[in-house]
């Protein structure tokens, strides 16, 4: 999930497209409303005597319906703005028409616009895109409140009824964006804390190698190499027999933190169980991996530990050809293990 993963930069690009994945679910919801408000229109026009457009106003219909669909189908939150901005202008295209050659076109038209914008404010993104929509429904209204032949007492309590849905409509905007922002941002936190271990900061064992699979993925696709180090305290047992488990949490946290620091943030960190640690060096060879661990182990010496040096033993793998990530954190567990037969504090190599 990307969310759990992403910058802070790229949150608002998720959330953008997040909420418009959920609303895309509406869209055929949305495009039966709008061809069967349009329909209904029509219909109720065709009561009245002398109905015009009324060959234009059904052709209207389909392509009312085509935008609707492409609603469902726009991959970007430009595109899924644009789609509704016409299908919109299609309903309020309907609706001028059908106000056309009445007594009183502005009055007509006046329910029609309140509407759409009051009943369309909910799905739009963005206020750019609810602004786009709102004009696209109002340009239809103008042409009514400066006909010369209106007279004042409609012009005046349009305008009022029409200022007064889109104060209403940007309101509602404003407050299901904020709604939907806040269930965005809960849904944040609940993946960071679903990923992260609460106590070092790492990644849990659970994401590590989710992330793991799809960076060996990228890797074997571009041919690049990849390597793991698997990293373990030193007679941490110990340590916690002799004082307590608040003094190995501590040393826990300063070595988390410690390697928070000093890793890119290419590079993924995950805790896989109780003292021992992972690190995924992406574009990282055999060689150069070996020296990022010798400078890893001389770092986490500096850590405090009440009854020794804190000390630990790596061992290092490499990604090889069709070979699964839980073959090589295999490999890179025996190298660890390797290094603690050899007299631990030590980096060793898998073979």
């Amino acid at each position: 999930m990307r969310l759990r993963t992403a910058p802070a930069d790229d949150r608002e690009e998720i959330y953008r497209d997040h909420t418009r994945q959920r609303l895309q679910l509406t869209a055929v919801e949305m495009g039966v409303t709008a061809v069967a408000g349009s329909l209904a229109a029509l219909l109720a026009r065709l009561l009245i005597p002398m109905p015009e457009y009324v060959g234009l106003r059904v052709l209207l219909l389909p392509l009312t319906a085509l935008f609707a669909f492409l609603i469902a189908r726009a991959p970007s939150v430009q595109t899924y703005g644009l789609a509704c901005m016409a299908t919109i202008a299609m309903v309020s295209l309907n609706c001028y028409l059908g106000a056309l050659g009445t007594d009183r076109p502005l009055m007509y038209f006046l329910p029609a616009a309140i509407i759409v914008v009051v009943t369309t404010s909910f799905f739009w993104i963005t206020l750019a895109q609810w602004v786009g929509g709102s004009l696209a429904c109002y340009a239809f209204f103008l042409p009514f409140v400066f006909d010369h032949t209106a007279n004042r007492t409609d012009t005046v309590f349009a305008l009022l009824y029409a200022g007064i849905a889109l104060a209403t409509a940007f309101v509602t905007h404003r407050r299901v964006q904020d709604y939907q922002r806040r269930a965005f941002d809960q849904e944040c936190r609940l993946a960071e804390l679903s990923a992260t271990d609460a106590l070092t900061g790492a990644r849990s064992r659970a994401e590590f190698l989710h992330q793991a699979e799809q960076v060996a993925g990228l890797a074997r696709d571009t041919g690049a190499s990849l390597a793991l180090l698997y990293l373990d305290i030193d007679h941490f047992k110990r340590l916690n027999d002799s004082h307590g488990h608040a003094a190995g949490d501590a040393v826990l946290r300063g070595m988390g933190e410690v390697l928070r620091q000093t890793l890119p943030q290419q590079d993924v960190l995950g805790r896989l169980g109780g003292e021992e640690f992972c690190v995924l060096l992406p574009g990282h060879s055999e060689a150069r991996a070996a020296a990022v661990a010798e400078r890893l182990r001389l770092l986490l010496a500096q850590v405090p530990r009440p009854d020794e040096r804190l000390t630990v033993s790596i061992g290092i793998a490499t990604l090889r050809a069709g070979e699964s990530v839980m073959q090589t954190l295999h490999r890179a567990d025996l190298a660890m293990l390797k290094a603690k037969q050899s007299g631990r504090d030590r980096v060793c190599i898998a073979e």
